[in-house]
């Protein structure tokens, strides 16, 4: 009698990382990959079809936002469980994509014993994240922020959801002194751009 494995699928848009991938996985006796896809699309567009106990997911996929996928997957197909495979270890990325439904988190930089035992802790109901994302997690739950006034003013306009023009005109600034002011709060949140640190400033309650 042949043993179930379970039955994976990777949206990454790296090739040469999924086959490497693929091989390394597929060597297990407890998880299989049946397809991989470089595009959100053409996984999206197979689903109805068939899916997976598991999808690994890559945050940074060019067709569209890993974090709306997910949101859209886990309505829909909510038996399918999902984990992040990323190079990204930002705090605000990960926060997002937890957010967003993922069950498991794990860094491409983990040894492959480790991506194995997220998808079976995940496939059995549970949720996966790696002891070096769990640090992360707990740095930047406890990380204290310190603005200046100026700084203040700025994010405040900014969650109110002002352009750089018109925050310039209220404060009475130059534009290129409010895209200053801009850079230096998305660096110290540690966030890529204004949606996340809106998002972040919101849900941490900050201001």
């Amino acid at each position: 009698m042949t043993k179930y494995r379970i039955d994976v699928y990777i949206i990454d848009d790296h090739t040469m990382f999924n086959e490497g991938l693929v091989e390394a996985i597929n060597q297990s006796d407890t998880v299989h990959v049946s397809r991989t896809f470089t595009t959100l699309g053409e996984c999206r567009s197979v689903l109805d079809e068939r899916r997976p106990d598991v999808l690994l997911l890559d945050v940074s996929v060019p067709d569209g936002n890993s974090a709306v996928f997910c949101q859209w997957l886990t309505t829909t197909y909510p038996k399918v469980r999902i984990v992040a495979v990323t190079i990204h270890d930002e705090y605000s990325v990960i926060r997002q994509m937890l957010d967003c439904g993922v069950h498991g988190y794990i860094l491409k930089s983990s040894p492959i014993e480790e991506l194995l035992e997220a998808v079976v802790t995940v496939w059995q109901g549970n949720s996966y994240l790696s002891h070096t994302v769990e640090e992360i997690i707990r740095r930047g739950c406890t990380k204290v922020v310190t603005l200046t006034p100026a700084e203040q003013k700025v994010l405040r306009q900014l969650c109110a959801g002002h352009t750089n023009r018109e925050i310039a005109k209220q404060l009475n600034l130059s534009i290129e002194t409010v895209n200053w002011y801009r850079k230096r709060l998305l660096a110290k949140y540690d966030v890529r751009n204004v949606v996340q640190l809106v998002n972040l400033v919101m849900k941490e309650k900050l201001l």
